[in-house]
């Protein structure tokens, strides 16, 4: 494997084996042990995963060392700091074995979920994105997401290191395309990693380079916002992935008016299917890359996946994603359709929209929305879902997002996301 080279915002660009002498000995000696990875300097946790894997250690990746179900081993959190502990001996719990690394759900909707991958399953994912993404080894990569994300991880960190390219690791959201700007002119290309969240928060670059890719996931973004960043030259992409399947099973690499509002076609070995349950239309994968469930008590079949997500399948193979399994169906639309009935109004905004019964729409933005676009967003979702006003909530963000930079799911006993006040002494639900 080439060696790789890695950056930050503050970090000028490095080999990553220059960085090993900062992380505690151990990584790069067998024999094999489990070995969790946390911490809050990026590039040293970057570089201590892939090198700990790559020696043929069992690396487990989660972004918090919160109470999670991981197996006994070594614990290391890497810092800036070099004063505060590092290593300690983690008891564990009885998990799943025939892995190694474990990579973790966001917890959008609960406590994060632990998932195994073999090495050969990594290197299947990472080809495809070599493939989807154009890329060299004379190719940049640049994210604000944090590398213990699956995505961030497999698509950044592991492709860089596969490639002997570079990845850029920016500190700021509102500045990422800024670096990815000013990465171009010295790479053959540049893939941004980003999502609605991030790019909702991103100052925008209009023309960008033309050597400038952004992948977007995470959530699906309007297509009147896809539209308005290809207006302005930028290309930009959505694709579909869990952390079930490794972060990738589907990418948008036409970026055609026919793709559009898709993720894109399967990626090869990976099969689509949609099943009506509940008159919803679930969809179901197959692929080469599926994890193993860490908890024993979660049913595992190794190659196909029943997922809580909706879609639709197009005559080329193209999926639409159109909400979750408890969402419910409005006017013969779901919320994916809310979402593209919204983009004249919502314009780039990032908005997380549910259906949470059949009359009721939750629509959560990440941050307050004027009073005049508040009105507009409601008055539009009520006539075009056929609705009453009040049977419309727009809320926005008020607490921490999680740590992939998405925006959380309520879930009972939470407190509600701060509610937009607006006009003649009533609340917007």
């Amino acid at each position: 494997m080439p060696d790789w080279t890695i950056s930050a915002t503050g970090h000028d660009p490095v080999p990553a084996r220059s960085l090993v002498p900062q992380i505690p000995p151990g990584l790069s000696m067998r024999p094999r042990r489990t070995i969790m990875l946390t911490g809050t300097d990026q590039r040293c946790l970057a570089v201590a995963a892939q090198t700990a894997l790559h020696t043929g250690h069992q690396v487990v990746l989660p972004h918090t060392a919160a109470t999670l179900k991981v197996p006994a081993g070594l614990h290391l959190h890497l810092t800036a700091d070099p004063d505060a502990p590092r290593i300690r001996q983690i008891p564990g719990s009885c998990v799943r074995d025939n892995w190694d690394i474990a990579l973790f759900s966001s917890g959008t909707t609960g406590r994060p979920r632990g998932y195994g991958f073999t090495r050969e399953q990594i290197a299947t994912v990472t080809g495809w994105y070599e493939t989807i993404y154009q890329v060299t080894g004379d190719s940049v990569i640049v994210t604000a997401l944090p590398v213990s994300y699956n995505w961030t991880f497999v698509a950044g960190v592991m492709l860089a290191a596969r490639l002997g390219a570079r990845l850029h690791l920016s500190s700021s959201v509102p500045h990422v395309l800024d670096d990815a700007a000013a990465a171009a002119s010295a790479a053959d290309r540049v893939i941004v990693l980003a999502n609605p969240v991030v790019l909702d928060q991103a100052a925008h670059l209009w023309g960008m380079p033309a050597n400038i890719t952004i992948d977007s996931g995470g959530a699906p973004l309007g297509t009147s916002a896809i539209i308005e960043y290809r207006s302005h030259g930028i290309d930009i992409r959505e694709g579909y992935g869990l952390t079930e399947t490794a972060s990738l099973t589907h990418f948008d690499s036409a970026a055609t008016a026919a793709s559009l509002g898709t993720v894109g076609t399967p990626m090869p070995s990976v099969q689509t299917t949609i099943t009506l349950q509940d008159s919803r239309p679930v969809i179901g994968l197959t692929s080469p890359a599926i994890g193993v469930p860490l908890d024993p008590c979660e049913p595992h079949t190794p190659t196909r996946l029943r997922t809580t997500d909706l879609g639709r399948l197009d005559e080329h193979q193209q999926l639409r994603l159109l909400g979750r399994s408890d969402d419910h169906p409005i006017a013969g639309h779901w919320p994916r359709d809310t979402l593209d009935l919204l983009g004249p109004v919502l314009g780039r905004r990032c908005a997380q929209i549910r259906h949470t019964a059949s009359d009721e729409v939750a629509i959560k933005l990440l941050t307050p929305a004027p009073p005049h676009t508040a009105l507009a967003i409601i008055d539009r979702a009520a006539e075009a879902l056929d609705l009453p006003r009040h049977h419309i909530a727009l809320t926005h963000q008020s607490g921490p997002l999680l740590p992939t930079l998405k925006l959380p799911n309520r879930r009972p006993g939470q407190q509600p996301a701060a509610r937009t006040f607006i006009g003649q002494g009533r609340w917007n639900a």
